[in-house]
């Protein structure tokens, strides 16, 4: 099953230049400044834009493979002649619903907060761990002879070692670390100036960060939890930030829907959107106590995906 992030497209990024850092932009400069301590870059690659569709590499790679496990199983219960009722299709479910059981019990307690997203299945999180052991002892039990059983599980397992391949290779890539001169506006009803947000200021506690606009639908309907989730979290710096819109088109918007903005900010220039390669919004980056981008997260969220995002950000980096 491909899972489809609902977002709404947000331009391109900009080519680096040989210093490793992005052009330049006129205007703006005391909203963002990126600087030149840039190291590494966030992998765009790794979300396939269709239009308002964003689709996961990741997500792309499992059904990739699980359709081959299916065409190969298929072909060994034709050449063993099994009798067994549907074994490629009960192995298959029976792998689902083993990643998905395991995965929300490993976040129960985040699945806890909206006990019915454990439900939505479509919106993902899975253990393959968990999935490849369930799969593996019904193919043994519907196969049953020792040929097609063999067959199947070097099959399953020549799969899943391409898969635990895919996974390392993205652990290799090389991550961005927002650096410490990075300033974001605030956004306030006040009429008084107020001082601007600073990364380097917020280091040493884990940051959460959520690129939107008011003309996206999918950010308008995350926005009431997101500015709930902001008042309340304790365990992250969660700072909602706007992208290419007025400060007075933001403080229209908000008025409106009845939101509060004490963790509002502003881009006006979308700068950081094009630095951290999100191509699309919403986007949701998470950041470590040091500035290094963790994880992003490409299309509305739920409460349950950003709690359990949260909790892995107090993780020690692998």
């Amino acid at each position: 099953m491909i899972v489809l992030n609902k977002c709404c497209s947000h331009g391109n990024v900009p080519a680096l230049n040989n210093r490793e850092s992005f052009p330049a932009r006129h205007g703006n400069h005391n909203v963002i400044d990126i600087g030149h301590d840039r190291q590494g870059t966030l992998n765009p690659d790794d979300i396939i834009q269709i239009g308002p569709l964003a689709l996961a590499l990741d997500r792309l790679a499992a059904v990739g493979l699980m359709l081959a496990f299916l065409t190969a199983l298929d072909w060994i219960v034709r050449r063993y002649r099994v009798t067994a009722w549907h074994p490629t299709g009960l192995t298959l479910l029976a792998g689902i619903v083993a990643a998905r059981a395991g995965h929300v019990w490993q976040y129960r307690e985040s699945y806890a907060l909206e006990p019915v997203a454990a439900l939505q299945v479509w919106l993902g999180g899975w253990d393959w761990h968990a999935g490849v052991a369930a799969a593996g002892l019904v193919l043994i039990l519907t196969l049953r002879l020792r040929k097609p059983v063999l067959a199947g599980l070097g099959v399953l397992g020549a799969l899943t070692l391409a898969w635990a391949g895919f996974l390392a290779a993205g652990d290799g890539k090389s991550s961005l670390r927002l650096p410490q001169t990075l300033t974001l506006e605030r956004v306030t009803a006040e009429t008084a100036p107020v001082p601007p947000w600073r990364i380097g200021g917020l280091r040493g506690r884990p940051i959460v960060l959520n690129l939107w606009a008011t003309w996206c639908p999918p950010c308008r309907r995350e926005m009431p939890m997101l500015t709930q989730a902001a008042a309340t979290e304790r365990r992250a710096e969660i700072l909602l930030v706007n992208q290419g819109e007025t400060p007075a088109q933001i403080t229209a918007f908000l008025r409106a829907q009845g939101l509060d903005p004490a963790h509002v900010a502003s881009d006006p220039s979308g700068l950081l959107g094009e630095m951290t390669g999100a191509g699309a919004l919403p986007t949701t980056l998470f950041i470590d106590g040091d500035g290094t981008v963790r994880q992003i997260h490409t299309g509305e969220i739920t409460r349950v995906q950003l709690d359990i995002a949260i909790r892995a950000l107090e993780q020690p980096k692998p």
